[in-house]
């Protein structure tokens, strides 16, 4: 899916909507939570911020037409951005290493090690801290970068697939 910190409200309240048994209002709390977060990406400072897609996410009908031509718009104005870079994983590259493992998140910080988070089934994730296991991530980013297109013609990618979502069906 796309990274919580490019979603837009809508997205995040479709994904968050999956969830079984989720009242509309936790999914409204959760929401309003992710937004809340995104607020660093507009700091005068902000952190470099890198994602990798599979093609995939730009294809799957998350939430219907409208929510993904709205969240295709949102990938491409934060692209724009100095600081983000979005790749994309073409379809045609067929399985890879991201599919195993599902998303997941390294931090890099000037001061200390990093870390990194692996997405799942269990709220929040699952936190790694152990140096193994960010080695790992690193790893598969690696693996995923490579795969991926170049910056240019991933937001090729994204601009034909918002271009998708807005067109007849």
């Amino acid at each position: 899916m796309v990274p919580g910190l490019l979603q837009t409200e809508d997205y995040a309240r479709a994904v968050f909507g999956t969830r079984f048994g989720i009242t509309e209002e936790e999914v409204a709390r959760r929401a309003a939570a992710r937004l809340k977060r995104q607020e660093v990406l507009g700091r005068d400072d902000p952190p470099a911020f890198w994602a990798i897609l599979d093609e995939w996410v730009l294809r799957r009908p998350v939430g219907g037409r409208y929510v993904m031509a709205e969240q295709a718009g949102r990938l491409l104005e934060a692209a724009r951005r100095p600081r983000v870079v979005i790749r994309v994983v073409p379809a045609s590259v067929g399985a890879h290493e991201g599919l195993y493992g599902g998303g997941f998140t390294i931090a890099d910080f000037a001061d200390g090690p990093s870390a990194g988070q692996q997405e799942g089934a269990v709220r929040g994730g699952q936190p790694i801290r152990d140096a193994a296991g960010v080695e790992a991530l690193e790893v598969v980013w690696d693996t995923l970068r490579d795969e991926a297109l170049p910056r240019a013609a991933s937001l090729e990618l994204v601009e034909e697939a918002a271009k998708s979502w807005t067109s007849p069906a």
